[in-house]
C-alpha cells in the first residue's frame, strides 16, 4: 500500500519521538533505581556501623554466649522457613526465658532507642555461625509481639554471602531483598566488638524501601504520561507544519504540473508563477525551477506555433500558382495521393477533367507575354466559376486540371456543356480583344472500375479527351 510523503515523515515522526520517550523513561528508571539504592545501601552501612559501635560487646557476648551454648547443646535445630512444623515451637521454647534475661532486657532497650530515633524498620543482632552457614537471631528491638524474633531462631545464609562468613571483621555489606512479607527491604551487618577485639555478633538494620520504590513508579508514571502528552503535541505541531510547509506546496506543484498539461497552446497564464511559494527551502528552489521550466516550454511553444505557421504558409505558397493563386501541379500531386488511398477505401464516384488553352503561343509571339498572362487569368477565372464545387489546379504553363466530385461529378454533363457554350460566347464577342477572346478544350473522364485500374488510368483517359475535343475545336475554326 503506497503511502503518501506527508504520512511518511509523520509516522517517522511518532516513531522518533516515542523512542525518545521510552529511553527517557529506561534511563529515568535506571538512574532513579541506582542512585535511590545506593543511598539507601550506604544509610544501611551507616547505621549498622552506628548500632555496633554503640553496643556494648562485651555484655552483647555474655547474652550471645548464653544463646550459642543452647543452640549448641540442642539436638533439634529448625530455621525460619519451617516456622510450620509442630516441633518449631518446641525449638523455640529453648529460648524463651533467654528474653527476661537483664543482660538481654538492656540490650534490647538500647536498640529500641536506636530504632525510635533512626529512620530504620528494625534493628536486632545476629551470630555468624560460619560452620553451619547459619545466622542465629538474639536480640530482636521490635514492639510487636508478632514480629519479635525469638532469640535461637536463625536463617541459612545464602550461597552469595559464604564469603563473608570466612571474614566476620567485613560483616554483610547492605543488600537488597524483595519478598512477599515484607517488600523491598535493604539490609546491613556491622560486626559487634567485644573488649579484646573479637566479634561477638552482628548488629543488624533493615530499613523497607516499599515506599520509594512505589514513589519510583508513580514517579515513571507521572513522567510516561508527561512524555505521551509532549510526543502527541510535538507530533501534531510536525504533522500541520509537514501538512503546511512540504505536503501542500507539493500537492500544488502536482495539481498544477497536471493542469498546465491541460492548458491550452495559445494561453499566455502562466501557472506555477501563480503559485506563492516562500519556504526558504529545497521545494522553494524547485518552485522556482518549476517557474523556469514554464516559461522556457512556453517560449518553446510560442516558438513552434510560429515555426508551424511559417511552415504552413510556405507550403501554402509553396502549392499555390504565382499567376493565378490556384493550386499548382504539387498541390495537384498531393490531391492525387489522397484521392488514391479514397479509392481504395471504396470511393467510385470521381472524375478528372483536363482544360487546355488555345492559342497561348500566338498570343505570346504576336502581343506579349503580359497579354498571355491575361489570358490565362482569364481563363482560371472561367474554370473556378463553372467548376465552383471542385477543387482547380494549374498542372502546366496552359494546362488545367479538375478533380470532380459530388455535385460537379453528377452534373458534369450540364458543366460541359456550360463550358464550351461560354467559350462559344467569347469567341463570338468582337468587343474583346484578342487575348480576351479565351478560347480552351475541355475533356474529362469519370472513374471506371472495370475499365480504370488506378488515378493515373482517369487521368490519360480525360487528358485523351481533352485533345479529341482540341481537334474537333480546330475542325469548327475556333482557334487561331
Amino acid at each position: 500500500m503506497k503511502m503518501s510523503l506527508g504520512k511518511k515523515i509523520a509516522l517517522m515522526v511518532i516513531i522518533i519521538a516515542l523512542i525518545l520517550s521510552g529511553t527517557c523513561i529506561l534511563v529515568s528508571n535506571y538512574v532513579f533505581s541506582n542512585i535511590m539504592i545506593s543511598e539507601y545501601e550506604i544509610t544501611a552501612d551507616s547505621m549498622a556501623a552506628t548500632v555496633a559501635a554503640t553496643t556494648d560487646g562485651d555484655r552483647m557476648k555474655e547474652i550471645t554466649d548464653k544463646v550459642k551454648a543452647i543452640y549448641d547443646a540442642s539436638e533439634l535445630k529448625l530455621d525460619n522457613t519451617r516456622t510450620d512444623d509442630p516441633q518449631f515451637e518446641e525449638y523455640s521454647e529453648q529460648y524463651i526465658y533467654l528474653m527476661d534475661d537483664e543482660t538481654y532486657l538492656d540490650i534490647r532497650d538500647q536498640l529500641r532507642k536506636i530504632q525510635d530515633v533512626s529512620e530504620v524498620d528494625c534493628v536486632y543482632t545476629l551470630c555468624p555461625v560460619p560452620e553451619d552457614k547459619t545466622l542465629i537471631y538474639i536480640v530482636d528491638a521490635a514492639y510487636d509481639e508478632d514480629e519479635i524474633v525469638t532469640p535461637g531462631c536463625f536463617d541459612y545464609a545464602e550461597e552469595d554471602c559464604y564469603k563473608y562468613l570466612e571474614d566476620l571483621t567485613k560483616g554483610f555489606p547492605a543488600f537488597i531483598t524483595d519478598t512477599p512479607e515484607y517488600g523491598w527491604m535493604v539490609t546491613s551487618c556491622a560486626p559487634i566488638y567485644d573488649s579484646n577485639g573479637e566479634v561477638v555478633s552482628f548488629a543488624a538494620v533493615d530499613i523497607s524501601m516499599n515506599d520509594v520504590m512505589a514513589s519510583e513508579h508513580r514517579f515513571l508514571i507521572l513522567l510516561a504520561l508527561i512524555l505521551f502528552i509532549l510526543t502527541c503535541i510535538v507530533s501534531a505541531v510536525c504533522i500541520l507544519y509537514v501538512n503546511n510547509r512540504i505536503s501542500a506546496p507539493i500537492i500544488r506543484l502536482t495539481e498544477t504540473a497536471k493542469n498546465y498539461g491541460q492548458k491550452k497552446d495559445d494561453s499566455n497564464e502562466h501557472l506555477f508563477t501563480a503559485i506563492n511559494i516562500n519556504s526558504g527551502d529545497e521545494i522553494e528552489i524547485l518552485h522556482k525551477s518549476m517557474i523556469q521550466m514554464e516559461n522556457d516550454i512556453d517560449n518553446y511553444i510560442i516558438s513552434l506555433t510560429q515555426t508551424e505557421e511559417q511552415l504552413t504558409s510556405v507550403q501554402q505558397i509553396a502549392q499555390r500558382d504565382s499567376l493565378t493563386g490556384i493550386r499548382n501541379r504539387t498541390a495537384y500531386d498531393k490531391e492525387i495521393e489522397k484521392l488514391e488511398e479514397e479509392a481504395k477505401n471504396g470511393l467510385t464516384e470521381y472524375g478528372i477533367g483536363m482544360i487546355d488553352l488555345n492559342f497561348l503561343k500566338f498570343i505570346n509571339d504576336t502581343f506579349g507575354h503580359e497579354q498571355g498572362n491575361l489570358a490565362i487569368i482569364g481563363l482560371t477565372k472561367l474554370v473556378c466559376k463553372i467548376f465552383a464545387h471542385s477543387p482547380v489546379f494549374r498542372i502546366g504553363g496552359d494546362e488545367f486540371a479538375v478533380i470532380l466530385k459530388n455535385d460537379d461529378y453528377k452534373n458534369i454533363k450540364v458543366l460541359e456543356k456550360t463550358f464550351n457554350d461560354r467559350i462559344n460566347e467569347l469567341a463570338a464577342d468582337d468587343a474583346l480583344l484578342p487575348w480576351e477572346k479565351i478560347s480552351a478544350a475541355l475533356g474529362y473522364a469519370l472513374f471506371d472500375p472495370e475499365k480504370d485500374k488506378s488515378t493515373d488510368d482517369v487521368f490519360k483517359r480525360a487528358d485523351q479527351n481533352m485533345y479529341e475535343r482540341k481537334k474537333a475545336m480546330k475542325a469548327e475554326r475556333t482557334i487561331y
